[in-house]
């Protein structure tokens, strides 16, 4: 799955102690980010306007005259909200975490603030991934039979790569319902890991092999964007680790109340990861299969766009659908528009230039669509098709 480093959606930041990086104060005709902590003590509330991230400081709210209060109240305005927005939290160790609201992720307060926006963009997109699964499997429903890639299968599960130590102290704070699984070195890591699902790996071993585990495992596309734990006795190192890809930095010694809050985080993320993984490699198929069939039904294809519309106005988005017809892109010469193959080449090019929740399909009396969650996304595909099919004899 590939990354961005920018927001799907933009809108006010709601924080306590940090705020959102790079923000540079209200910008015209866009809602000022929000002070939660100045909110709170007024006793007002938040302006309606769906915020891009929530994100919270905890050593900061914890040194309130009542931080329960305050987490009360923020865990109400965060439910009232139209569609779910990234939670995030920021904590330093030893930091007594809430349970309310659930956080999207548990971090470090040292992570750098580049890395810092980059996972707010991730988390962005793994929600507009589960929320297009969703929608997907509502509008188009399952595959009778379809079976399942190796690293989707299991029961939720937790695997921790390395010998430091902590292996029984991760297993006794992880859920009841969560399989923990030693590996003693990165290949039998790899091993682990292409044989069954896991929502998330510990990585507990000396800062090089540690380092060396991440970048293999952003590396491989299959795990690109599992939660990845790092653990490490040393704060310089943090910033790196970030870097290279964690998913979250734990810094010694671990409260087993700590750990098991931020493990929650990242097993809640990575089976939402998991589970948007499967249905959308589903649905692919279905897709890629109504090629030959006709194409999907210009029912189904309609309710899709009624729904996903639906939940693209929650953020403020809207639908770029375009037809991918010969006479929408320049060609080289005129054999192009005879190729018996072109909506094939066309639609095979377009499922590999946009991201796995652009819908790419081939509708029934219609032909070969894209449906975009962006501009930009609309005008990259356009000018890809056109380089292609302009220097390519079909």
């Amino acid at each position: 799955m590939d990354s961005s480093s920018s927001l799907l959606w933009h809108g006010p930041a709601w924080f306590a102690g940090r705020s959102l990086p790079g923000s540079a104060g209200p910008i015209p005709g866009l809602s000022a980010d929000v002070d939660l902590i100045a909110a709170f003590e007024a006793a007002t509330q938040p302006p309606s306007t769906l915020p891009c991230v929530v994100l919270v400081d905890v050593n900061t709210v914890n040194a309130l005259n009542d931080p329960q209060m305050f987490w009360n109240w923020l865990t109400k305005n965060i439910a009232a909200l139209k569609t779910d927005v990234p939670v995030l939290l920021l904590c330093a160790p030893g930091t007594i975490l809430p349970q309310r609201p659930r956080a999207d992720a548990v971090l470090d307060s040292a992570i750098p603030d580049y890395t810092l926006f980059d996972i707010i963009c991730d988390v962005q997109r793994a929600l507009m991934r589960s929320e297009e699964a969703r929608l997907r499997r509502l509008s188009f429903g399952r595959i009778p039979g379809y079976g399942t890639a190796a690293h989707y299968k299991g029961a939720s599960g937790v695997l921790v790569i390395g010998m430091g130590g902590r292996f029984l102290q991760v297993q006794q704070a992880s859920q009841r319902k969560v399989e923990v699984i030693g590996a003693f070195s990165q290949q039998m890591g790899e091993d682990y890991l292409a044989q069954r699902a896991f929502d998330a790996v510990i990585l507990d071993s000396p800062f090089d092999e540690t380092l060396e585990n991440l970048h293999k495992l952003r590396m491989d596309a299959r795990f690109a964007s599992l939660p990845a734990i790092a653990i490490t006795e040393i704060e310089a190192d943090v910033p790196t680790l970030y870097r290279a890809g964690a998913t979250d930095v734990l810094k010694l010694p671990l409260s087993n109340a700590d750990l098991q809050l931020r493990l929650a985080a990242a097993i809640r993320s990575g089976k939402r990861r998991r589970l948007a993984d499967k249905t959308l490699a589903e649905s692919h198929k279905w897709l890629a299969q109504q090629l030959t069939t006709g194409g999907v039904s210009q029912d189904y294809y309609a309710r899709y766009l009624k729904q996903a519309g639906a939940a693209l106005k929650l953020r403020g988005l809207e639908i770029w659908e375009m037809k991918l017809l010969p006479e929408n892109f320049s060609k080289a010469n005129a054999s192009t528009l005879l190729a018996p193959n072109l909506y094939g080449t066309v639609l095979s090019i377009a499922a590999a230039t946009s991201r796995e929740e652009d819908l790419v399909c081939f509708v029934h009396d219609v032909g070969p669509i894209a449906v975009l969650k962006s501009e930009r996304g609309k005008e990259n595909l356009q000018a890809r098709i056109n380089a292609i099919l302009g220097h390519t004899l079909l």
